[in-house]
């Protein structure tokens, strides 16, 4: 039997069969695609850690220099090098940064994100030019506004935070938690019960790889808290923002919802509203607030308390 390949006979193959070669390759190519997505890992909602920064739209603040935050040079290459930077434990798979802006969109665009329970910090500003006339002062801060219409589920008062955040540390090193030996145990429970199911954990070597990370997870977390306690908070450079809100029962209440984070010298490299120096405009970012959003679903998550290390994050990276 003659079985030579001639280029008349290669021809008459790839003029009669193009198309179902063609087909074979498009369904190896389908079914490629279809298997790398399926085992793909995909962020779950406490698995991202997204900021945005808040402005009151112009058609309420007629344009306030005051009440619009605007985007500095980090902005654009903000999270991923917030993600790169080794700031956040290993659970974290994706960061965003939003400025949510000041247009007729704004409002809404900001509504749809926490209608979806996006969110888990905001950057607004409390800032009122000392120069104001007192009824232009009337609507108060960018804060004010946003807090007016909110309920005390829309963000925690940080005291309440802190508290939280020194529970889930005694969870795992004791009641001596500043200075306690890790519970292995409970940290292996912990990490199993969030992530035994996690396409990234199929193997028994990558389970006890992820059991290890979740040991540094929790030792991480509170040589951060100790930071930020220390450093932020006990020296007086994050203060609370006092505002006023509405209960459940639609009664309007105060307390303390936001951080002010504004004395960080190079935070407007982030963000920033423009002030009056003299007859200048300059960048500030004087009482610029963090706003740590509550989110229904992740009330109880082991890795809400990740914004301590975002708040270390901002003191090392803009306290310069």
């Amino acid at each position: 039997m003659d079985a030579r390949i001639t280029k008349s006979r290669l021809g008459n193959f790839l003029s009669y069969d193009w198309l179902k070669i063609v087909a074979a390759i498009l369904a190896v190519v389908f079914i490629l695609i279809v298997f790398f997505t399926t085992i793909k890992t995909r962020a779950r909602s406490e698995q991202e850690f997204i900021v945005y920064a808040y402005s009151t739209t112009q058609s309420v603040s007629g344009g306030d220099a005051d009440m619009t935050l605007l985007s500095g040079a980090d902005a654009d290459t903000f999270a991923d090098t917030l993600l790169s930077s080794g700031t956040f434990s290993y659970d974290i798979l994706h960061t965003e940064f939003e400025n949510l802006g000041s247009d007729q969109y704004s409002e809404t665009l900001f509504s749809a994100r926490r209608m979806a329970g996006l969110g888990t910090v905001m950057l607004v500003s409390d800032y009122i030019s000392p120069d104001k006339e007192p009824e232009e002062t009337e609507l108060g801060s960018s804060l004010d506004i946003l807090f007016a219409s909110m309920t005390d589920r829309f963000a925690y008062d940080p005291d309440e935070y802190f508290a939280e955040c020194e529970e889930y540390l005694q969870r795992f090193f004791g009641e001596d938690w500043e200075n306690g030996e890790l519970n292995e145990e409970e940290a292996e429970a912990c990490f199993l019960s969030r992530n035994e199911k996690d396409n990234r954990y199929h193997l028994a070597s990558q389970k006890q790889q992820g059991i290890e990370d979740e040991k540094e997870r929790l030792y991480k977390l509170r040589e951060d808290y100790l930071f930020v306690l220390e450093h932020c908070i006990e020296s007086g450079l994050f203060t609370y923002a006092e505002v006023t809100l509405l209960t459940e029962d639609g009664e309007e209440t105060t307390g303390n919802y936001a951080i002010n984070i504004g004395d960080l010298p190079a935070l407007r490299n982030l963000v920033y509203h423009y002030v009056e120096e003299g007859e200048t405009s300059v960048q500030s970012s004087e009482d610029i607030c963090l706003v740590i959003l509550k989110n229904t679903d992740r009330m109880e998550s082991d890795l809400r308390f990740e914004t301590v290390s975002f708040m270390r994050y901002l003191y090392e990276e803009y306290g310069a």
